[in-house]
């Protein structure tokens, strides 16, 4: 589905804000600017970019795109960093 959204140098940002019912939240956007402290996954020609603050909240984690009756989106998905998260996936509390 990446390769289906994207154009040119555009790409699939993920990052970690503060926030939502577990502390933690997913935040995807598409961007083009690659900074200094991104880190670029690449699978088919589909790039994800996280920065390294972020990083350290998703190491290891899987992103996927689900496609559900009521919405369509990116998510991530088996994150060994996360805790537990509520039932709309984009919330997340860390492991201490």
């Amino acid at each position: 589905r990446l390769l289906e959204i994207t154009e040119g140098s555009e790409f699939l940002r993920l990052q970690v804000e503060g926030g939502g019912c577990s502390g933690f939240q997913y935040k995807f956007s598409l961007d083009t600017v690659i900074n200094a402290d991104d880190r670029v996954f690449e699978q088919g020609g589909a790039r994800v970019v996280v920065d390294s603050d972020s990083l350290a909240f998703v190491k290891g984690a899987q992103v996927d795109f689900s496609r559900e009756l009521i919405r369509s989106s990116f998510q991530v998905l088996n994150n060994p960093q996360a805790q537990q998260g509520c039932s709309c996936g984009s919330s997340f509390s860390i492991k201490l």
